[in-house]
């Protein structure tokens, strides 16, 4: 991948390519970005221009060996891990991502700004964790010991490095502090939150913002710039959702149906119907719950941002307007806050197993109990 395919981040772009001009790559670094901002393809395209032949100040050339080779992400001394679980095709007790890597180089080729949940989803897997385990690190460290096969550096680049169990994770910390001589780790993620300290110790971290609609317009195909510019303004940054919505905006609404029902059956204390979206909840895979929890914390957002700001309804679907409109009488200061943070725990405990049932009704209670604080006063 060229710089020059990678949208916006035009200061993070000239701080790669200058640490390579003047001779300053550290060995282990990580991007670090919110969904859809680009720190995957962003590492790919600075793995490129590590190994390009013929870089200049700005681009990788793209047609050296080198860079052909990284157009197809085939080349020999790029090992690229990621998350995954078994599937029907892959379901012995040991497993890499090298199992996986034909499926992962076509879907990232398709969309270099895909989520987990689409890589799983493409996987048939959709109700399964992904994640990155001791076999990944175990194969890391067995071909680092072989020597690079023709380019200057030799690049790991780990996407979603927050999915690293915790023995993954520490096998590989020894090798973080000193790797063997021009080999450079790319560890991508979406937060760090829950990451070892002790790796992020260990790595330089570069931070991406959000894209503006600007970039995520002229991003989008088609020949609407109208269309374009409204999509743009709805994602938020984001230019997957951006993308989803264009090809498949039913898709994404379908979570915000959800929440609405969900909503006003904590509103109304209506168990029946908590219980039946309970079900609902519990019958879809893991990071469907997670992906359907986060957009719940987005919408909660956005009523808030509506209740201080009314002219951002613009940043609202229709589905979204309607009910945003209504239900910010009930949502202030006083018990935002307390709602975004049961979301966030129950995003945590359902990263660890919990019970998806139990989870969910308790989390609805304690809902309830926040919007009908504010709803008497």
């Amino acid at each position: 991948m060229l710089f020059s395919q990678v949208v916006g981040q035009s200061e993070l772009k000239k701080k790669l390519r200058d640490s390579v001009t003047n001779g300053r790559v550290a060995h282990a670094q990580m991007l670090v970005g919110p969904a859809g901002s680009g720190p995957l393809p962003l590492a790919l395209a600075y793995a490129q221009y590590l190994a390009c032949k013929a870089r200049t100040d700005s681009e990788s050339c793209g047609t050296c060996g080198s860079c052909l080779r990284y157009a197809k992400l085939e080349h020999p001394d790029l090992q690229l891990i990621f998350p995954k679980n078994k599937t029907q095709k892959v379901d012995s007790k040991n497993f890499s991502s090298k199992d996986f890597l034909a499926e992962w180089r076509a879907a990232v080729l398709s969309n270099p700004y895909l989520n987990l949940n689409s890589w799983l989803k493409g996987l048939g897997i959709e109700n399964k964790q992904g994640f990155i385990n001791v076999d990944d690190s175990r194969e890391v460290l067995q071909n680092l010991s072989y020597k690079a096969y023709d380019s200057e550096y030799r690049v790991v680049l780990i996407w979603l490095a927050e999915y690293m169990n915790p023995a993954s994770a520490n096998k590989i910390l020894k090798i973080l502090e000193e790797p063997p001589e021009r080999t450079v780790f790319l560890l991508v993620a979406e937060s760090t939150e829950n990451m070892l300290q002790t790796i992020l110790s260990r790595v330089q971290i570069h931070r991406l913002g959000r894209l503006n609609e600007t970039e995520i317009a002229a991003a989008l195909p088609g020949e609407d710039p109208v269309r374009s510019k409204q999509l743009a303004h709805l994602a938020d940054g984001d230019l997957n959702l951006a993308k989803q919505l264009l090809e498949d905006e039913a898709s994404v609404t379908q979570s915000i149906h959800f929440f609405i029902q969900w909503m006003r059956a904590c509103f109304a204390v209506n168990v029946e119907a908590i219980q039946d979206l309970m079900e609902e909840f519990q019958s879809l895979g893991r990071e469907q719950q997670k992906a359907i929890l986060q957009q719940s914390g987005s919408i909660l957002r956005k009523v808030l941002m509506y209740r201080t700001l009314p002219e951002t309804k613009e940043k609202l679907l229709q589905e979204e307007l309607e009910f945003v409109h209504k239900f910010s009488r009930f949502i202030t200061m006083n018990n935002a806050a307390g709602m975004l943070q049961e979301l966030d725990d129950a995003h945590y405990h359902i990263e660890r197993n919990a019970n998806a049932r139990i989870l969910f009704t308790d989390l609805s209670f304690k809902l309830s109990d926040l919007v009908l604080s504010e709803a008497m006063k």
